[in-house]
């Protein structure tokens, strides 16, 4: 009987102790974050944006007619002029069909004069000098199709330029429409910026932003220019979520190529565009949402979390400016955000300023 008592008092101390450790083991472990606290709103009336210089107009230039290029005359960075020969194709098939239908079309030329003559003697009826007409019509038309396909065997510039590319070699097959090689102006220089929806919303085609000039400077080159307004896409960029917008302005010496980077400098009350008002907030503290352009900040409030939408104006070298969602003072979580969910208690290790 002792023994059994003994037993069980083991027992019972045992499950004890397993209780405990399993109460134990639930426990969470506190979650350590770093936060920020948001500081005065920002306004930007001076905005700098980066840019890159891209091939103006540029245009690829094709053959009207398949066949086999024989000759490409130009390479990358060559300066042509209008008209100069770019390609040809192999023109002996064209040359003799242009070849048959000249003889054709001058045999019928012939026969018509002739049928006239006769048809004043009344030797031939109406209905055969209708027929010599009709087919010194068609040989005529004949010969200047083979005509216009001997001359689409050479591929000329349409304009002075610049080559940018050149995709066809020499003893390749072209289909009629095939790029063979890029072609741009290189008397005008385009500089290519981003911009977000807000600032774009604020652009219309008549107003004082467009004709506003910015200052642009190029990298590697001295002092700075003024541009003009060119166009920007109605569409975001599929990567970036972002609009395009171009700025043009005349050549310089020495040129500015394609692929040059540009700092643009945009006063934004001279040129009519409302200075962007939010708070300055480190990129560290954005969650990116589901959808493009969705973004969240975790607000710590007593030691709980919570998920706050909010709307990024723009993205600049000290991270980002928020425009809703956020307030002066506010709290912001600044590490570990995934381990973050809706009222999870924290314990802050420190706090510094946006």
């Amino acid at each position: 009987m002792k023994y059994k008592a003994l037993s069980a008092a083991i027992g019972a101390v045992l499950l004890l102790s397993g209780c405990q450790q399993e109460e134990a083991a639930v426990q969470e472990t506190p979650l350590y974050v770093s936060t920020v606290e948001v500081d005065a709103p920002v306004k930007n009336q001076f905005r700098i944006f980066k840019g890159q210089v891209v091939a103006a107009e540029q245009t690829p230039i094709a053959f009207r007619s398949s066949g086999e290029v024989v000759e490409v005359l130009v390479k990358a960075g060559d300066k042509v002029e209008k008209g100069d020969l770019l390609a040809r194709l192999d023109d002996k098939a064209a040359t003799q069909t242009l070849n048959d239908a000249k003889a054709q079309h001058e045999l019928a030329v012939k026969q018509l004069k002739r049928g006239r003559e006769l048809f004043g003697k009344a030797m031939i009826s109406s209905a055969e000098l209708d027929g010599l007409i009709a087919n010194k019509a068609l040989t005529e038309a004949q010969y200047e199709l083979a005509k216009n396909q001997l001359k689409y065997t050479r591929l000329d510039a349409p304009f002075s330029g610049t080559i940018s590319d050149v995709f066809k070699e020499r003893f390749e097959r072209v289909q009629p429409g095939e790029a063979v090689v890029n072609l741009y102006q290189d008397d005008k220089v385009y500089v290519q910026i981003e911009l977000s929806d807000n600032v774009l919303a604020m652009i219309t085609p008549n107003g004082q932003a467009v004709r506003y000039q910015p200052w642009v400077s190029f990298y590697g080159f001295e002092g700075r220019h003024q541009m003009t307004y060119l166009e920007h896409s109605n569409e975001p960029n599929a990567s970036t979520g972002s609009y395009e917008l171009w700025l043009s302005m005349n050549q310089i010496s020495p040129a500015v190529l394609p692929g040059t980077t540009a700092t643009v400098a945009v006063d934004m009350v001279e040129a009519g565009i409302q200075a962007v008002d939010g708070y300055q907030v480190p990129m560290t503290v954005l969650q990116a949402g589901d959808k493009k352009g969705e973004f969240y900040v975790w607000k710590l409030v007593g030691d709980e979390v919570s998920r706050v939408a909010v709307t990024v104006a723009e993205v600049n070298g000290n991270g980002a400016v928020v425009a809703k969602g956020i307030s002066e003072g506010d709290v912001l979580v600044n590490s570990n955000l995934r381990k973050l969910r809706e009222g999870k208690q924290v314990e802050a290790t420190g706090k510094r300023n946006g």
